[in-house]
């Protein structure tokens, strides 16, 4: 499915227009009934001092109550009970749109049923719905010949891996741990060793330089339905900026290449230590070792932004802190397999209408397929800071949906009122303005957001909240 986010705001608006004019005429015809009702139960109540004008009366109250009290009331109630019900469809449409929009082209009705928490009948029936106003739309082919695509054979470590070329259209490709494993060489220079993780893209192992004896870190591309040309062109983006920026605070590559066997394999730093996201397990970071890690990446940031890069992707499991003997730990941010050009004004939503990046930490005018500039990242970095202080990200719920509905609508909670730690008095006012809706409302560079978050010291007067029962 295609995501129309545009045509769902431009209809969510027009809907709000008319939903309002439906509940100010609702209100205006409550106050008539409750008036008519009134002077009719007046009427019928008024003592008989003649027979015949107390008949009159009653017989003209009954009048103002049902057409001056019912009929007004009944009507308001219509039109009240319809604009409710039209802003609660359009609300599940929007977490539609943002559902498939994040699943990009291989959703099916289960999928949305889950993302969106209800039943498959219900979620078949947002879809019909969705797609007969235009919001979401089943994408055709591109036009013209498919590219041919590599399809890697599994095999086992060492053996001899022998491409094979579809030209039918996008195929999936074999997983890495498919063919890259404990013994397998890549490029006759990386001895595979040990696999350390996987992510979104890639899968990381640890290697070891075959003349130097040097370890390092290995990444290959995942298979799956996503690794296609794009997902390909991403990882070589990655790899030639990455190491084009030289910065402690950003992982350092040292190589890349493509095997003949069709594996894309990047040669990065090995890092001791753990991630962010890791860290934060064991519970949320005293506010020096924020502060610490919150400048360490605005640093990094500051350097990648200067050569005209983007990361797109900022979240704590891409920011390691790596620890060495003899050094203090340091924060490193890896994995800049969605880096962009800034001068690159193409949005980043995929050809499927996917979103590439995370919801819980990504700027609303990412999750609306906007061009980016480098105030997005810094919207990031501070949905990462304001983890790193309370324990949870600003915008956190049970479904995909909702979390893309409260990023787009809802302002930042205060860290204040969301964690019982104490907090420096200054951080509420710095996170309402680096996690603003509008981007021209945040801090425009990374270094005037690190000179904001130097300026916040904790041995002033704090905030504390008390934990409620």
């Amino acid at each position: 499915m295609r995501v129309r986010l545009d045509r769902y705001e431009s209809a969510n608006r027009s809907m709000v227009t008319r939903t309002t004019i439906l509940f100010v005429l609702g209100g205006v015809g409550a106050v008539v009934a409750a008036l008519g009702l009134f002077l009719g139960l007046a009427m019928i109540a008024m003592p008989d001092k003649d027979e015949e004008d107390g008949l009159w009366a009653r017989r003209g109250g009954i009048f103002l109550s049902v057409f001056l009290g019912v009929v007004p009331a009944t009507v308001s109630a219509l039109f009240i009970g319809y604009g409710a019900r039209q802003r609660s469809r359009f609300r599940r449409l929007g977490e539609l749109a943002a559902v498939a929009r994040q699943g990009g082209g291989a959703l099916t009705t289960h999928d949305v049923a889950r993302g969106l928490g209800t039943t498959p009948q219900l979620a078949e029936r947002l879809i019909v719905d969705a797609a007969m106003r235009g919001l979401i739309e089943h994408g055709a082919p591109a036009e013209g010949p498919s590219p041919p695509h590599v399809i890697v054979p599994a095999a086992g470590a060492g053996a001899a891996l022998t491409p094979t070329v579809a030209r039918s259209g996008p195929r999936p490709i074999a997983t890495a741990s498919a063919v890259v494993g404990p013994g397998a060489v890549l490029g006759e220079t990386y001895r595979i060793e040990a696999p350390l993780g996987r992510g979104g893209m890639g899968e990381v192992f640890a290697a070891r330089h075959l003349r130097t004896g040097r370890r390092y870190a290995v990444k290959v591309v995942l298979g799956g339905a996503r690794a296609d040309e794009a997902a390909f062109r991403r990882f070589e983006r990655e790899a030639t900026a990455a190491s084009a920026l030289g910065h402690p605070g950003i992982v350092q590559v040292h190589d890349f290449n493509v095997t003949s066997s069709g594996v894309f394999y990047l040669v990065m730093d090995l890092l001791e230590g753990e991630t962010l996201e890791a860290r934060l397990e064991r519970g949320p970071l005293a506010w020096p070792d924020a502060q610490r890690l919150a400048l360490e990446l605005c640093s990094a940031l500051a350097s990648a932004h200067d050569h005209g890069l983007i990361h797109r992707d900022i979240k704590p499991s891409n920011v390691f802190l790596a620890r060495s003997s003899g050094s203090a730990e340091r924060s490193v941010l890896v994995d800049f397999g969605l880096v962009k050009a800034l001068d690159d004004s193409a949005s980043h939503v995929t050809g499927t209408g996917a979103v590439l990046g995370t919801p819980m930490y990504m700027s609303p005018e990412q999750a609306r397929g906007e061009p980016l500039d480098v105030r997005s990242d810094l919207y990031s970095l501070a949905a990462v800071l304001f983890e790193a202080v309370t324990g949870s990200p600003p915008f956190l719920d049970r479904t995909l949906a909702a979390v893309y509905a409260r990023l787009l609508k809802e302002p930042a909670p205060r860290a204040s009122q969301v964690t019982d730690r104490r907090v420096p008095r200054d951080l509420d006012a710095f996170l309402a303005r680096a996690l603003a809706k509008d981007r021209a409302e945040r801090y425009p560079d990374a270094r005037a957001m690190g000179e904001a978050i130097a300026a916040i010291v904790e041995d002033g007067p704090a905030t504390e909240r008390m934990a409620s029962g």
